[in-house]
């Protein structure tokens, strides 16, 4: 367990970060500047700095910047062979900070970095702030959760589990109160299983993504064994089923070690080996992982290609699995093509009802992760017809055997509407590849008056759907939230459509709007008649 040292309100920084350096006296001069040219100030950031036995110079440029700047920087120096963990956790038990960070000696701050990590974690009470990264060098850092600077996010519907580097700004409270610390027994990984947990247990996480903060240097992790990677995965596994109950969320977080670790242990890095004897040690160790502690409903979130692969390997096909890794890596190969059948969708990968490598049709179906491409692009009235203009398709299928329908669904009591479209063809439609959708363009005309059973549409809210439907595939979203410019969001009159089939001398009048998602519902509502407007 990680122990604190006695703080003195008078003693308390902001942050503290914990700097690991082992062999980097080229980088560690860049780093430390970089530090101290934070515009937070020195005064509100102190630097606890380990050196694990540095055969370079590394050591004796920490002890120079501890007399330097003493007070502001402390250093400790231990035998080489100290494991990461350890002098992390070391170092995290000498913070006096408010917030911890950790950096190694190739890494360097931008000079705003703390000061808007710091700024984000006081004002939205964040237990976790990931400052934008960028990459030193050729090597790769995870950018996809920097879209856009959040307040809070939803660990579970963002990118922001598939960081797992401890370069975040983590509430020191938080993390003592978890008693989170970084695991002394994993050869690779403990910044995985530390930052893991510490994002599981926050309570709310933000991102600063508007300017960069964190400029990664090269990670020193020397050769490391694919058996090493594999039980990595596992353990990873284990922990976030210490820390969450199996389902959905739990599902989420182990398909990120699934594709990001255990697909480039099968993939590239396997391809990549030499040793036959270290590639099937690998792919049986694979295999038991993937029988025994794999939930498939986390397979199930996977990109088919890599499924096939896994369920290959699960299967002890594994030259079959060695063809498909190799298949996922050439980048030169056309996009598979698509099979259609009784409604569901199948992708025509290597394998696909192979008699001889017998694998479910269900690890091929991607039905479901068929994306609809749909906009508003115009909605008026003719009396009491509701005129919608818009156009709605399928990214990956074409336009043909058309059958899309608008749906009016009654939010509280489930009833339905369905109306025919008319398709227009438009040869300037294409999808987001450039390839045509000339049939995607839909009109309809809802007649309020007269709905299936011959009465006017029923008082209560509407929500608006559309059932797009092409080559026999149908997929239900809803409308609105993409529409174009020349939608009128703002106006809310009502419109009369017809009398009240059950209150004489009242009148049904619906009123469009748009929920706080965007999407499009009518409400319908019953009243007298205004004066005058008879």
């Amino acid at each position: 367990m990680t122990t604190s040292v006695p703080v003195h309100p008078a003693d308390i920084r902001d942050v503290t970060v914990v700097l690991h350096v082992r062999d980097q006296a080229r980088t560690l001069p860049a780093c430390l500047d970089s530090l101290l040219a934070q515009s937070i100030g020195t005064d509100r950031m102190e630097v606890i700095a380990v050196d694990d036995g540095s055969t370079d110079e590394g050591a004796s440029l920490l002890a120079e910047a501890e007399h330097r700047y003493a007070g502001w920087l402390r250093a400790g120096q231990f035998r080489r062979g100290l494991s990461t963990a350890e002098a992390r956790n070391w170092g995290m038990s000498q913070a006096t900070g408010r917030y911890l960070l950790f950096l190694t000696g190739a890494d360097r701050l931008t000079p705003n970095a703390l000061e808007l990590m710091v700024g984000s974690a006081d004002a939205h009470e964040a237990d976790v702030v990931l400052g934008k990264l960028e990459s030193s060098g050729k090597h790769a850092v995870a950018t996809s959760m920097f879209r856009k600077t959040e307040d809070s996010v939803d660990l579970y519907g963002s990118r922001v589990y598939w960081s797992l580097t401890p370069d975040k700004l983590f509430r020191t409270s938080m993390v003592r109160r978890c008693g989170l610390e970084f695991p002394t027994d994993m050869t690779i990984g403990e910044d995985q299983a530390f930052t893991a947990a510490a994002l599981v247990r926050a309570d709310n996480i933000a991102v600063v993504a508007h300017e960069t903060c964190v400029i990664k240097g090269p990670t020193q992790t020397g050769s490391v064994a694919l058996s090493q990677r594999i039980a990595l995965v596992a353990r990873m596994i284990a922990l976030l089923g210490s820390l969450l109950p199996p389902g959905p969320r739990q599902d989420l977080l182990i398909s990120r070690h699934l594709e990001a670790d255990l697909g480039k242990a099968t993939g590239p890095l396997l391809l990549a080996s030499d040793s036959q004897a270290e590639r099937e040690r690998t792919l049986w160790a694979a295999a038991e992982l993937l029988r025994d502690h794999v939930p498939p409903t986390a397979l199930a979130l996977l990109p088919r290609p890599l499924a096939v692969r896994f369920a290959l390997i699960a299967g002890g096909h594994h030259a079959e699995a060695a063809q498909m890794a190799a298949y996922e890596a050439d980048k030169t190969r056309p996009a598979p093509k698509k099979k259609v059948e009784d409604g569901r969708v199948y992708t025509l990968l290597p394998f696909f009802r192979d008699p001889a490598v017998p694998l479910p049709d269900e690890l091929f179906d991607i039905t479901d992760k068929m994306t609809v491409n749909q906009e508003l692009t115009g909605m008026r009235w003719n009396g009491s017809l509701l005129l919608l203009d818009g156009h709605a398709f399928f990214e990956q299928l074409t336009t043909r055997e058309r059958a899309t329908k608008v749906v009016l669904r009654h939010r509280l009591t489930g009833a339905e509407e369905r109306f025919s479209v008319t398709a227009r063809r438009d040869e300037t439609l294409l999808n987001s590849k450039g390839k045509p959708r000339a049939m995607g363009r839909f009109s309809t005309r809802i007649n309020l008056r007269q709905m299936s059973d011959g009465w006017p549409l029923g008082t209560g809210v509407w929500d608006v759907f559309l059932a797009v439907s092409f080559e026999g595939v149908t997929q239900e979203v809803r409308l609105g939230r993409k529409r174009s410019a020349e939608v009128d969001v703002v106006s809310r009159a009502p419109m009369v459509f017809a009398p009240s089939a059950t209150t004489p001398g009242h009148e049904l009048a619906a009123t469009p709007f748009y929920t706080s998602e965007g999407h499009l519902s009518l409400e319908v509502s019953e009243r007298l008649p205004l004066p005058g407007s008879g």
